[in-house]
Order: C-alpha cells, then sequence, then structure tokens
C-alpha cells in the first residue's frame, strides 16, 4: 500500500465511524438522554472524519448551529487535502 492509500484508508475509517458518533449523539438527543460529549465529536472530526462529521451535520441537522463545529469541519478537511496533495 502506497502512503496516499494508507491516509485516504485511515480517512474513509474515520469519517465512517464520525457519522455512526454524530447519528448516535442525534438520536440521543431526540430520547433526551445522556449525549456523546461535544470533545469526543469534535475529536473524531479532527483525526480524519471531517467528511462523515460534515456529511452527518447535514444529514441530520444536527450541530448546525454552532459555528465551532463548522470551523473544525472545514480546518480539518483543509488539512487533511493538504496531506493527501503532499503525498
Amino acid at each position: 500500500m502506497t502512503a496516499i492509500q494508507i491516509v485516504l484508508a485511515w480517512v474513509a475509517v474515520m469519517s465512517i465511524g464520525a457519522f455512526l458518533v454524530y447519528s448516535l449523539d442525534k438520536k440521543l438527543a431526540k430520547r433526551d438522554k445522556r449525549r456523546v460529549p461535544e470533545r469526543a465529536l469534535l475529536t473524531w472530526s479532527i483525526l480524519g472524519g471531517a467528511p462523515g462529521g460534515l456529511l452527518a451535520m447535514m444529514a441530520f441537522r444536527h450541530k448546525i448551529r454552532f459555528p465551532t463545529f463548522w470551523l473544525v469541519q472545514a480546518a480539518s478537511l483543509a488539512l487533511w487535502g493538504w496531506t493527501v496533495y503532499q503525498l
């Protein structure tokens, strides 16, 4: 496997994980149960799950009113995009 394939596989796996964690948090919010901490959601995005986190934000209309989430998604996408470009 080349370095770019490893990075893309990492981002894909983390994106799926982020999507699932965001969807779980939305489900818990609807049921008025204990939620996933925002720090955990943002960590998933920073570690490579930004595409999945962004997709989940739009699909579930979840955390869309929080500028921090938009900023982290954009910064993470830019960082990971730059990383892939450099490889």
